[in-house]
C-alpha cells in the first residue's frame, strides 16, 4: 500500500512492523471471559491519523491496510476456524447501520469460512465508550449491549468478535461474557487497532 505525495511530506510515515497479529495479553487483575484476543496493528501517530480518517471521514478504502496480517491471523485460526462473526455494535439505532471499520475483515472471513454474521447483539446505551474513562469504561460496558433475541441456538459455537479498536478491552470482554452465558463454547476477539499500551 502506497503513501501520498501530501501525506508523505507531513511525515506521516508508517512504523516499520511485522505484519504478524500479536495476542492481547489480559490484565491479571481482570476476569476476562473471551479464549484469546489478536490485534493486526498497532497505534502509533501514522495509524491514529489513518484511523481518524477512516472512521470520521469515511475513507473506506483505508480499511486495507489495518487488514494486513489477517491472512496469518487466518492461518492461526484454522486448527478451530469460527462458526460465527459478530461485530461490535457502535450505535442503538435500528435500521441500516453505518460502515464500521471492521467490515472489510469480516467480509473477507464470510467468505472464506462460510461463517453467518450474528445480527442479534444490539447496543441498548446511547452513552459512547470513549466519553467514558479508564474504570467507567468497565461499568458502561455492563449494561452496554444485550441480544435482541433470547432463543437462539448458540451452544457449543466458536464466536468470532471483530472490533475496529481495543483501548481497555471492557467491550469485547462484556460481549464475549454475553456469549459464554448463552451456552458458546469459545470466544475469539480480533481488533484493528492495539491502543495504548497491552
Amino acid at each position: 500500500m502506497a503513501v501520498c505525495k501530501p501525506c508523505t511530506k507531513l511525515r506521516y510515515l508508517p512504523q516499520k512492523q511485522k505484519l504478524i497479529p500479536n495476542q492481547v495479553k489480559p490484565q491479571s487483575d481482570r476476569f476476562v471471559f473471551y479464549d484469546q484476543a489478536y490485534f493486526l496493528q498497532r497505534r502509533g501517530s501514522f495509524e491514529k491519523t489513518l484511523f481518524q480518517f477512516l472512521k470520521f471521514e469515511n475513507e473506506r478504502p483505508l480499511a486495507k491496510y489495518f487488514c494486513l496480517g489477517q491472512r496469518t491471523l487466518t492461518n492461526l485460526l484454522k486448527g478451530d476456524p469460527p462458526n460465527l462473526a459478530v461485530i461490535v455494535p457502535s450505535s442503538p439505532k435500528s435500521g441500516p447501520r453505518p460502515y464500521h471499520a471492521s467490515y472489510a475483515l469480516l467480509e473477507k472471513w464470510k467468505k472464506l469460512w462460510k461463517i453467518r454474521e450474528d445480527t442479534s447483539l444490539r447496543k441498548v446505551s446511547a452513552d459512547k465508550q470513549s466519553e467514558q474513562g479508564f474504570e467507567n469504561r468497565f461499568f458502561h460496558a455492563k449494561k452496554a449491549f444485550q441480544f435482541t433475541k433470547s432463543d437462539r441456538i448458540m451452544e457449543g459455537l466458536h464466536v468470532l468478535i471483530i472490533d475496529d479498536i481495543f483501548t481497555t478491552g471492557a467491550t469485547v470482554n462484556e460481549i464475549a461474557r454475553l456469549y459464554k452465558q448463552a451456552g458458546v463454547r469459545k470466544v475469539t476477539c480480533v481488533v484493528l487497532l492495539l491502543s495504548g499500551g497491552d
